[in-house]
């Protein structure tokens, strides 16, 4: 038995859905959701072994080309805060580097 993983990094967060986010918006799960919501300039990725246990991955959503201006992130953090705003997601946890495996 083989096993496949990809690795994961950037500067964000990890979100989870909001009580503002109508339950019909999750029906193929909030994965697909933000896959198929977020923003160009944001990118996102999944963390965990849901496969496997059958348990939620954590999502994450983090800067495209976060230092390409200069290494201030003050605008690149309010811009992920507003598309936060926008998917009705919540942070959780700090804006910081987030990372981890994908095993499937």
């Amino acid at each position: 038995m083989g096993v496949d993983y990809d690795a994961n990094y950037g500067i964000g967060y990890k979100v989870t859905e909001s009580d503002d986010l109508p339950e019909e918006e999750l029906e193929d799960g909030l994965t697909e959701y933000i896959y198929g919501n977020v923003d160009d300039a944001f990118e996102h990725f999944e963390v965990g072994e849901g496969n496997y246990t059958g348990e939620e991955n954590d999502n994450y959503i983090v800067v495209k080309d976060a230092f390409k201006d200069g290494l201030d992130l003050t605008s690149k953090k309010k811009a992920l805060d507003d598309e936060l705003k926008r998917l009705k997601l919540e942070p959780v946890g700090e804006f910081a580097d987030v990372g981890g495996l994908n095993v499937w």
